[in-house]
């Protein structure tokens, strides 16, 4: 009797590590992280208070635009001292969302500054703050991108 030979190679049968797929949060993180933001802060308006004097229920509209935002961002990033920015709007409600961006910047900043730049007024910006952890902030800025209601963009 003849023996046969084998024409192709036997395959190895080791078991195949698993390795968890990025979906596409993540995939931003990590990109994002590698931008070396150093400064955060928020922009969210709010009413004048009203006069004590008026009765009147209002539902208060305090939406901010894509554009809106672009234009924002934009004048922030003609700054000479700001390399790059990054922009989120979070919805707080239907009516109501709110502005979270952060900056690469060799120098501090203060609100002034910041308000100057963006052309708006100095109360509806938030405390600016150092960055800490890239990861642990930009996971956060990005907790609700794909949802009804946010944006983010890059800004150079």
């Amino acid at each position: 009797m003849r023996t046969l030979t084998r024409v192709k190679p036997k395959e190895n049968k080791a078991p195949k590590v698993w390795t968890p797929k990025l979906d596409l949060r993540q995939r931003r993180i990590q990109e994002y992280s590698k931008m070396n933001f150093n400064y955060q802060s928020v922009i969210r308006y709010k009413q004048d208070s009203l006069n004590e004097n008026t009765h009147t229920t209002k539902a208060y509209n305090q939406k901010l635009s894509q554009n809106y935002v672009d234009r924002l961002m934009d004048n922030l990033v003609s700054r000479k001292s700001i390399d790059t920015a990054i922009a989120f709007i979070e919805q707080d409600d239907y009516h109501n969302n709110h502005l979270h961006f952060a900056w690469s910047c060799s120098t501090q900043l203060t609100r002034g500054q910041i308000s100057n730049s963006m052309r708006i007024r100095e109360k509806y910006i938030r405390d600016i703050k150092p960055i800490e952890d890239v990861n642990d902030a930009i996971s956060y800025f990005t907790k609700r991108i794909g949802e009804r209601g946010s944006y983010h963009n890059i800004y150079i």
